[in-house]
């Protein structure tokens, strides 16, 4: 046996000890074992990085530049937006957020719509000091200057080293996995977005972003991410604004998601926090919510961080930590006030048939057992 192949073993093993003593998969003792995983939770989720196979997402809400946010930009630098949660953010092996806005100086609003959002150039930088590896893209605000300022969105991201996502020059790239490297292990990033202004779809000669119009094309995008990775994560752009629970169609393109590949799914557009799902033990995330944005109304600056380590038979343990938005940027919440809303997010997940336990301010969900691994 390999030196290397010795390591994972090892590093296998320590999880699956430190997740059986914690309870995860198990049936009793549900208080205590939240209890030890709060406590557990570094050094498991520290092992993705030791040859293990096993990965650690995490992924935050809407982020958009523009409008209210870009004079706190100004003022606070590059490394304000981010400054409450990139620790946390650069603790995992890939991080993730829907960039709800273009990043350009070109460009002018579509005409007729009621909200357009566009960042200054230097704030893709604001991703990358927040340590965010991958943006979606595929959402109703990519266009919002026109095509133009959508693809030099595109150069600011890969100059400071910001995977994307859900759009691209053409329809081929915006259906193309982003595949990022976790200490060996490959994990796709797929997007699409349910919701399309005029103009929005790319084409096989035009800019624009993956749409979900043809459910099977995103079960095929799906498969053929899979095929290229060792992971793969769904964003979708879907919902209805303000709703705390997720529709039909959610819930129908995210178990599409998953019976074609997904280890994760992650939703966006509602501008408020929906609950999580367990189904078939990956984890589905309905909407995230805001993170970095102006948010007009009080239920609007409730967000959150998900956090989750996956091996090869899906999710063993998630991570939710409440956050709330103030001066347009997330911040962590602790004792008290992160029990109270880890309680509502976790009354919003039991009505979708998943177990979330609040412990230590944090909520916890449990996955199945680990797999051994290849």
């Amino acid at each position: 046996m390999t030196a290397r192949r010795h390591e994972t073993v090892a590093v296998f093993l320590m999880v699956t000890l430190a997740l059986a003593t914690a309870g995860c998969g198990g049936q009793g003792n549900a208080s205590n074992s939240r209890m030890k995983l709060a406590t557990l939770w570094s050094s498991i989720a520290g092992a993705s990085g030791a040859a293990s196979g096993l990965v650690t997402i995490s992924a935050g809400g809407d982020v958009n530049f523009g409008d209210g946010v870009t004079p706190s930009l100004t003022a606070g630098g590059l490394d304000y937006p981010f400054a409450g949660v990139s620790q946390a953010f650069a603790s995992m092996d890939v991080s993730f957020v829907n960039l709800e806005c273009c990043i350009a100086s070109t460009g002018s609003p579509v005409s007729g719509k009621e909200y357009t959002f566009r960042g200054p150039p230097d704030s893709a930088g604001a991703l990358a000091d927040g340590n965010i590896k991958v943006v979606s893209m595929a959402n109703n605000h990519a266009k919002d200057f026109g095509a133009a300022a959508l693809v030099e969105t595109f150069d600011h991201l890969k100059a400071n080293g910001i995977a994307w996502c859900g759009a691209g020059h053409n329809s081929t790239e915006a259906y193309a996995p982003a595949v990022l490297n976790a200490h060996g292990r490959k994990v796709a990033f797929v997007a699409f977005t349910e919701v399309v202004p005029d103009g929005w779809t790319a084409t096989a000669t035009t800019p624009g972003c993956a749409t979900t119009n043809d459910p099977q094309k995103v079960a095929a995008t799906i498969r053929s991410a899979r095929a290229q990775a060792d992971y793969v994560v769904a964003s979708f752009h879907w919902g209805i604004e303000l709703a705390t629970s997720p529709n039909s169609e959610q819930r129908s393109l995210a178990h599409l998601a998953v019976d074609n590949g997904a280890d994760m799914v992650l939703g966006h557009h509602p501008h408020v926090v929906q609950g999580f799902e367990m189904y078939k033990n990956r984890l589905i995330a309905y909407s995230l919510g805001n993170f970095v944005f102006s948010p007009p109304r009080a239920e609007s600056a409730r967000s959150v961080m998900v956090m989750a380590l996956l091996g090869p038979g899906g999710v063993l343990e998630a991570k939710i930590v409440p956050a709330a938005i103030s001066g347009c940027r997330p911040s962590i919440l602790n004792g008290e006030a992160g029990n109270a809303w880890a309680a509502t997010m976790s009354a919003y997940s039991k009505a979708l048939g998943t177990t979330m336990t609040v412990a230590g301010g944090r909520g916890y969900i449990s996955g199945g057992a680990p797999q051994p691994l290849k």
